[in-house]
């Protein structure tokens, strides 16, 4: 659902804040960077990079409160529509069916390897994002 990724850099951990009634601003993929105060300055300070689909490198998403579950689904949903998570789990259900011998149609090789991986990918964002609410949450 990103389109444009943008980048920011700041001096310290950013948290999530309200931006409306409907939404929160997060930053996601946190990463230590340099951060130079100013234009003029040359030597830099030791500070955190974030990307996301706003300018300042924030992500907004969908959650009208500081909410662990509310702002666990709304980082799932800025990467994630709801059909698509509901086609990963099926297809799930369908590779385990597969596995147990229920499934009635023969799944390819290759299809195979591609539920395996989107439900890994979606597991790992998701496990990711838990990681970053509790640690703001903790905060």
């Amino acid at each position: 659902m990103n389109t444009s990724p943008y980048t920011a850099v700041y001096p310290q951990q950013m948290r999530p804040s309200r931006y409306d009634r409907a939404h929160f601003l997060v930053y996601l993929n946190e990463s230590s960077a340099d951060y130079y105060p100013n234009e003029e300055a040359t030597t830099p300070l030791p500070g955190f990079s974030y990307t996301g689909s706003m300018s300042d490198g924030g992500t907004l998403i969908e959650c009208d409160e500081l909410d662990r579950n509310k702002l666990i689904n709304g980082i799932i949903r800025s990467r994630y529509l709801q059909t698509e998570e509901d086609a990963i789990k099926t297809h799930q259900i369908q590779l385990l069916q597969h596995k147990a011998g229920l499934e009635s149609g023969i799944l390819s090789d290759e299809k195979i390897a591609e539920y395996t991986q989107e439900w890994a990918d979606f597991q790992a964002f998701r496990e990711e994002t838990i990681k970053y609410v509790d640690k703001w949450l903790e905060e």
